[in-house]
C-alpha cells in the first residue's frame, strides 16, 4: 500500500514541477508568479537530490551495530547517519512549496487562480512530507522498532559469557532477538519467531557449551522449539 500511495504522490509531484518549470519559463506571466513557479521548481530539485542521495546511499551494504545501555538493546544502521540530512532535504522542499503559496496569493489576481495555487502547493507539500517519512521511517530508523521488546539477562554457569534475550511482538507475529554482550558491546548472535504473538516472558531451557549456547522456547502451545547461537568474539 505505501508503496502504491508513494507512486501515486511522485507521479503528481513531478506533473507540478513541470507545469512550474513551464510556468517559470513563460515571461507573459507576472514576475511573481514566475517567482513562486521557480520556487516549486527548487523544490523539485531538493527532492531530486533527496532521491540520489537515498540511491548513492543503498549502493553501499547497510551494516547494523548494536549496543547494551541501561538494560536495553539499541540498534544502529549505517544509514542512519544520513537521516538527519534527509529530514532537512524533505522540511526543505516542503518549506519551498509554502512559501511559493504565499507568493502565488498576493500576486494572483483572480481569486480562483489563488484557491487553485494554494490547493495545488498543500498537495505537493503533502506529497513531499509523506514521501519523504515513509522513506525516512522504513529505511533509515534504527530502534529495533517497538513492539514492546521486552529484555531478559542470563549468565553461563562460570559467569565468563553474558547474553540477553529481547522480545518483541506484533500482530501474529512473535520475535526473540539473542545477543551477546559485554560492557555496552553487543552482538546479535541468534533469533528465533513463535507463533500467535507467544511471549516465553524469559522463561527458557538454556544449554551452554563453550562454542554455543541452545535457547528451548516455548513456540505454542505445547510446542518446543530450540535455536542455536554460536558465541562471537567481543
Amino acid at each position: 500500500m505505501a508503496v502504491v500511495i508513494i507512486i501515486l504522490l511522485t507521479a503528481y509531484f513531478l506533473y507540478c514541477v513541470y507545469a512550474s518549470v513551464a510556468a517559470m519559463l513563460n515571461k507573459r506571466l507576472k514576475k511573481s508568479l514566475r517567482l513562486a513557479a521557480l520556487l516549486r521548481t527548487l523544490s523539485g530539485g531538493v527532492v531530486l537530490a533527496c532521491a540520489l542521495l537515498y540511491f548513492f546511499v543503498h549502493i553501499n551494504e547497510e551494516k547494523i551495530t548494536y549496543t547494551y545501555v541501561n538494560g536495553r538493546i539499541k540498534e544502529y544502521s549505517s544509514y542512519g547517519r544520513f537521516e538527519p540530512l534527509f529530514f532537512i532535504l524533505t522540511f526543505l522542499a516542503a518549506g519551498l512549496i509554502i512559501i511559493s503559496a504565499f507568493v502565488d496569493k498576493k500576486a494572483s489576481v483572480s481569486g480562483k487562480t489563488r484557491v487553485r495555487n494554494v490547493i495545488v502547493s498543500v498537495i505537493m507539500v503533502f506529497s513531499v512530507l509523506v514521501i519523504g517519512l515513509i522513506i525516512i521511517v522504513s529505511n533509515y530508523s534504527g530502534n529495533l522498532y517497538d513492539y514492546q521488546p521486552r529484555y531478559f539477562r542470563f549468565n553461563s554457569p562460570d559467569k565468563s559469557v553474558s547474553i540477553v534475550i529481547c522480545e518483541r511482538s506484533w500482530g501474529e507475529n512473535g520475535y526473540g532477538d539473542i545477543y551477546q554482550i559485554k560492557g555496552e558491546k553487543a552482538v546479535k548472535i541468534g533469533e528465533f519467531t513463535t507463533a500467535g504473538a507467544f511471549r516465553n516472558n524469559g522463561k527458557y531451557t538454556l544449554q551452554w557449551s563453550s562454542t554455543q549456547l541452545k535457547v528451548t522456547y516455548l513456540y505454542k502451545n505445547g510446542v518446543h522449539k530450540t535455536s542455536s547461537a554460536p558465541f562471537a568474539k567481543l
